[in-house]
């Protein structure tokens, strides 16, 4: 697939490192979660590269006399925001990894950052400046590391941001399970009964 891409900082054996790591929280390896498959190096080998879709939406902003303007990120499954200020290194390259479906369309999207950024000013003290009309909107994707590990007889996953190596959110991961479940739902309505 073609289109604007964050590009990954942290390599598949990094990522592979994190979610295996030992600390207080696991009892330094005692109760570790088991991979659902386990490399010959004894890191786990159920680790999978994805790329998640989000809207990059640039609003003017004015305070009085002064005009600027700022970009926020939209996650085009879920609708989460966050601030957006890497826009200078999205790279247009094609992508042979698995990218999860847009959900939301570019109108949502724009309506949510807008939501979204208000809010955040309205957090904020002292001046708050305006939210003026949407200047840009870009479609991107950025990279994530899924870890599949076992949870007594079933299997579950947790979710690592590829470009900062700081673990994701509830709604990220839920994000990807209806995306699996989605997909898996077309896969079988295309195959004749």
């Amino acid at each position: 697939m073609t289109g604007l891409f964050l590009p990954l900082r942290i390599p598949r054996d990094e990522a592979r490192r994190l979610f295996y790591r030992t600390g207080i929280r696991n009892l330094y390896g005692l109760i570790r979660r088991r991979p659902a498959k386990m490399g010959t190096d004894g890191l786990p080998a159920s680790v999978e590269l994805l790329w998640l879709p989000a809207y990059a939406v640039r609003f003017a902003l004015s305070l009085g006399e002064i005009q600027s303007q700022g970009w926020v990120s939209v996650d085009a499954n879920f609708g989460g925001f966050a601030l957006f200020e890497r826009v200078d290194i999205l790279e247009e390259r094609e992508e042979k990894g698995e990218c999860l479906p847009v959900i939301l369309s570019p109108d949502e999207a724009d309506k949510k950052g807008r939501h979204g950024l208000l809010r955040y000013f309205l957090r904020r003290r002292g001046s708050k400046p305006l939210i003026g009309k949407t200047e840009d909107s870009l479609l991107y994707y950025a990279p994530v590391w899924v870890y599949y590990y076992r949870r007594g007889s079933k299997i579950d996953l947790k979710v690592l941001d590829g470009y900062t190596g700081s673990p994701m959110g509830g709604q990220v991961r839920t994000a990807i399970v209806n995306a699996f479940i989605a997909q898996r739902k077309r896969k079988q309505q295309e195959q004749p009964s």
